[in-house]
C-alpha cells in the first residue's frame, strides 16, 4: 500500500513526513481537540510527536518507551489524559516494539503497556487493519507475589529471645515516655484557599429581552435564561457600545455568582461578560459555542473540575484577582492568563468561547 508523505498544498505550503501530515490533516477535519484545546496543550502534542520522530528510524524504542512510561504512571494518555494525536502517533511508533516484547519486559513497562492496549482498543480491529497494525495481545493480569507468605514468620523467628524481649521492653518505655510528652493535636490552618478561575460560576445565558433602563441612558435592562426557573434581571452598561438589536435572542457568557448590586434603582443579578478593545472604543459580548443551551457550564480548561462559591465574597476580591487575566487572542478566543503565563481557554463542552473581531482585548 503506496504511503502519502508529501503534500504541497496549492499556496505553496508543503507538508513532509507523516507526522506533519497528520496534524495538518486532523485540523483540516476539525478535530482541534485532538491537537490540544490550549496552547499548552498543543505544545505537549508537539513535543510528543517529535520525541516519536526522534525514535522512529532507530530499531531499539527504549529511550522513548521509558519517557512514555514514566508519564504514564501518572496520566491515563500522553497530553491532558484525553486521547489526542500524541498518542495515535505514539502508539503507531512502538506498535511493533511491544508486540514482541516478552512477559518479564512487559511488566518493566507497566504503564506504557497498560496506556498501548488502552489505544488499541480505543481504535478498534477495523481500524487497525486498515493502517497494516496487528492487535497485540497483552497479558495484563497481575503477576502472584513471589513471597511466600511462609517468609515473613520465619523472618521474625529468626530473632533471639533475647533480642524480642529487648524490643518489648523498648516499645513499653517509649509508650510511657509518651503519655506525658503528648504534644497538642495541630490547629487547622488559617492561610486563605488560593483564588482560582473554577471559584467563578459562569453559564451560558440566552437573553430573552432587553430594554433601556428608565432611569439610565447608558445601561440596558436584560432577561436573560440561565437554566434556572425564573430569568434573571441583569443590567449591562452596554448601550453606546452595542445597538438594542443586537441583544435580543443571543447567547452570551454570565457571571452567574456576583453579589446582586442595585444598578440605578435595578437590582442585577448576573454579569454579561464582554471583551473591551485597548482603545476602549469597541466592545463586544463573549460568546458561548454554536449549539449551546442556557444553564450549561462554562470553565476554563483545566479548571473544570472545580466547584464555584456559592457568592463571591466582596472582601476576599476573587473577581478583582482573575479578571485582569482575561483577555481574548488573536484567534479571538477567550482566555485566562495567569501570572506565569499560562493560558486556560474559556469554554463549554461544545468548544471554545469566542468574540466577533476584536484580539488582545480585556473581558469584564
Amino acid at each position: 500500500m503506496p504511503v502519502l508523505s508529501k503534500l504541497t498544498l496549492t499556496s505553496g505550503e508543503t507538508f513532509e513526513g507523516s507526522d506533519a501530515l497528520t496534524l495538518y490533516l486532523t485540523g483540516l477535519a476539525g478535530r482541534q481537540d485532538l491537537l490540544g484545546s490550549s496552547e499548552v496543550e498543543t505544545a505537549q502534542v508537539q513535543q510528543w510527536v517529535s520525541a516519536a520522530a526522534r525514535n522512529r528510524a532507530a530499531t531499539d524504542r527504549t529511550t522513548f518507551a521509558q519517557e512514555a512510561n514514566q508519564e504514564l504512571a501518572k496520566n491515563t494518555y500522553l497530553v491532558a489524559n484525553k486521547f489526542t494525536v500524541a498518542d495515535l502517533i505514539s502508539f503507531a511508533n512502538v506498535q511493533a516494539w511491544i508486540a514482541a516484547l516478552s512477559r518479564p519486559k512487559q511488566l518493566t513497562y507497566c504503564h506504557l503497556v497498560r496506556w498501548f492496549d488502552l489505544i488499541q482498543h480505543t481504535l478498534t480491529r477495523p481500524v487497525l487493519q486498515k493502517a497494516g497494525l496487528d492487535l497485540v495481545a497483552i497479558d495484563l493480569t497481575v503477576p502472584e507475589n513471589p513471597a511466600t507468605p511462609a517468609e515473613a514468620p520465619a523472618k521474625d523467628a529468626a530473632a533471639t529471645p533475647t533480642e524480642t524481649g529487648d524490643k518489648k521492653n523498648k516499645k513499653k518505655d517509649k509508650k510511657e515516655k509518651g503519655k506525658g510528652d503528648a504534644k497538642p493535636k495541630a490547629k487547622p490552618s488559617n492561610e486563605p484557599k488560593p483564588i482560582v478561575p473554577s471559584q467563578l460560576d459562569l453559564r451560558v445565558g440566552r437573553i430573552l429581552e432587553c430594554s433601556k433602563h428608565p432611569d439610565a441612558d447608558s445601561l440596558y435592562v436584560e432577561k436573560i435564561d440561565a437554566g434556572e426557573a425564573e430569568p434573571r434581571t441583569v443590567v449591562s452598561g452596554l448601550v453606546k457600545f452595542i445597538p438594542l438589536d443586537d441583544m435580543q435572542n443571543r447567547d452570551v457568557v454570565l457571571l452567574c455568582n456576583l453579589k446582586p448590586v442595585a444598578m440605578r434603582g435595578i437590582k442585577s443579578h448576573a454579569m454579561v461578560l464582554a471583551a473591551s478593545s485597548a482603545d476602549g472604543t469597541t466592545v463586544e459580548l463573549v460568546e458561548p459555542p454554536a449549539g449551546s443551551k442556557p444553564g450549561q457550564k462554562v470553565y476554563f480548561a483545566g479548571f473544570q473540575d472545580g466547584e464555584p462559591e456559592a457568592v463571591l465574597n466582596p472582601k476576599k476580591k476573587i473577581w478583582e484577582t482573575i479578571q485582569p487575566g482575561l483577555v481574548t487572542d488573536d484567534d479571538r478566543q477567550a482566555l485566562y492568563q495567569n501570572a506565569e503565563g499560562v493560558v486556560h481557554l474559556l469554554q463549554t463542552e461544545g468548544g471554545v468561547c469566542t468574540v466577533k473581531s476584536v484580539t488582545k482585548a480585556t473581558i469584564k
